[in-house]
């Protein structure tokens, strides 16, 4: 549904309305899972619902401190090795950018002047060594990546 809202160009008031009611529903889910069992991991929820939980709470407008709980949470999960260290990263520049800093991996880009660039970046100059810590490629190769699908000629 998020992918054919974006198809919108964020136009389609009527598909916004369903997103946001799926996604509070989605985040009320998150809330009663992180009470009872922590974050919903590989093993808890299998591949395909862990990546959803992630993709949820990084897309979600949803409290800060609930993104940086969630955060901390991701981070043990992947230190245990029950979700991949990429997902880290990508919530990691969502909840600095809504500290009002720049992000790390450079993960989330923008339109500037028509083209897609990544949102401002903490150390530029170091951002594919922290790339590659968290087994992402560099931004050149994830840059073309997003704009190949997000920007087709």
């Amino acid at each position: 549904m998020r992918s054919a809202w974006v198809a919108t160009e964020f136009k389609d008031r009527a598909l916004e309305r369903k997103l946001d009611a799926l996604t509070d529903a989605g985040i009320d889910w998150l809330r009663e899972t992180l009470k009872v069992h922590g974050w919903p991991g590989h093993r808890l929820v299998g591949r395909s619902g862990a990546a959803a939980a992630w993709r949820l709470i990084q897309h979600a407008d949803c409290s800060l401190a609930f993104q940086k709980r969630c955060l901390k949470l991701l981070r043990d999960a992947a230190a245990r090795g029950d979700v991949p260290i990429q997902q880290v990263a990508y919530l990691t520049d969502v909840v600095r950018m809504r500290e009002g800093k720049k992000q790390l991996y450079g993960t989330k880009f923008r339109k500037v002047k028509g083209a897609l660039v990544p949102y401002p970046i903490e150390k530029e100059a170091g951002v594919d060594l922290r790339r590659k810590e968290m087994n992402l490629p560099s931004l050149a190769a994830y840059a073309r990546k997003i704009r190949r699908t997000f920007q087709p000629s």
